[in-house]
């Protein structure tokens, strides 16, 4: 159901296999064409510590759905009062951007890649730990 081969990048085996479990918690209309998953640990937003947000962008291919993006978010410093793009992992394209490290990157260079799967791993520990508070599906259209 959900694509695992970004061209020469793959999304962790531990990562497809949390996303299809989810996928399986819902109904999702044969219409959907983009949906986007939403990960909140609440204290964040209020504390502007702990755990950060995290968005997944999905599109439709044929009869799978592909990861378009991975991003997190966090509050620039304690006087903003939203969220900013803190890491953003686009699978498709093969980009990164890391606002503080320079902006854009290749995201299939072998440094980035790393950071990918450290990223990754630390993302499935806090799902592990049950440490976000509201996890929710929604079609974009």
């Amino acid at each position: 159901m959900i694509e695992q081969h970004y061209g020469e990048l793959q999304l962790p085996l531990a990562l497809h296999c949390h996303l299809e479990k989810l996928f399986s918690c819902y109904t999702i209309p044969d219409q959907a064409t983009r949906l986007v998953i939403n990960y909140r640990a609440l204290d964040y937003y209020q504390t502007k510590q702990g755990i950060q947000p995290v968005e997944i962008q999905l599109k439709k291919s044929g009869d799978k759905w592909l990861a378009v993006f991975i991003a997190s978010f966090s509050f620039i410093n304690t006087h903003h009062k939203s969220v900013d793009v803190e890491l953003y992992f686009h699978l498709i394209n093969h980009w990164c951007y890391q606002p503080d490290a320079g902006g854009r990157c290749d995201l299939l260079h072998p440094a980035v890649i790393d950071l990918f799967h450290t990223w990754v791993t630390a993302f499935l520990r806090h799902i592990q730990y049950q440490q976000f508070d509201d996890i929710s599906l929604t079609v974009l259209r």
